[in-house]
């Protein structure tokens, strides 16, 4: 689910922790980031034995370690809150995926080493599953949507503005006339 993940990050992110100075392009990276890290191994390198696509990325050590290097090998400022937003747009994808339910995914490695197996996740098959759910339609939907508004509310379809978010990173404070 991309808009999913995109937009409930995103509004969860700003209602949240209301930071106006986050780079919000690391931190939609980061609400990502754990499916485009773990579907590709999963489908190329794991494909005969895991279903979910959800491995290491997908844990809570993975991007719990990432987040303590980022404040370890940064000094305050710009660029540690860019990476730390990549980081917590990683672990609000983890709580969209609901990855505690899974605790032998979620808690890897302290459950043993093995990742849960299943059924073979293949493209074909994830896409069959993602066109047969109508919760995921709904999901994706309601992500779409708040992206939408969030654009038209700070009038993100004006090209000026528009361009000001991609290369600075922040979303303006509120729209503005004309």
């Amino acid at each position: 689910m991309l808009f999913w993940h995109l937009g409930a990050a995103l509004w969860l992110f700003r209602w949240v922790f209301r930071d106006p100075k986050v780079d919000v392009r690391f931190l939609l990276l980061g609400a990502i980031i754990a499916d485009l890290i773990d579907m590709p191994i999963g489908t190329i390198l794991f494909a005969d034995r895991y279903s979910t696509g959800e491995l290491w990325s997908h844990t809570l050590i993975i991007p719990t370690v990432y987040m303590v290097a980022v404040v370890a090998s940064t000094r305050r400022g710009r660029a540690r809150r860019a990476w730390m937003a990549l980081g917590i747009g990683w672990m609000i994808h983890i709580l969209l995926d609901g990855m505690w339910f899974d605790q032998k995914v979620f808690l890897w490695p302290f459950f043993g080493w093995e990742m849960p197996s299943g059924q073979a996740l293949y493209w074909p098959l994830a896409w069959e599953r993602a066109l047969s759910d109508p919760w995921r339609w709904v999901l994706e939907t309601v992500g779409l949507s708040y992206l939408l508004w969030l654009a038209a509310h700070l009038g993100l379809f004006r090209a000026d503005r528009r361009r000001s978010v991609l290369v600075t990173g922040r979303l303006p404070e509120h729209a503005t006339d004309g």
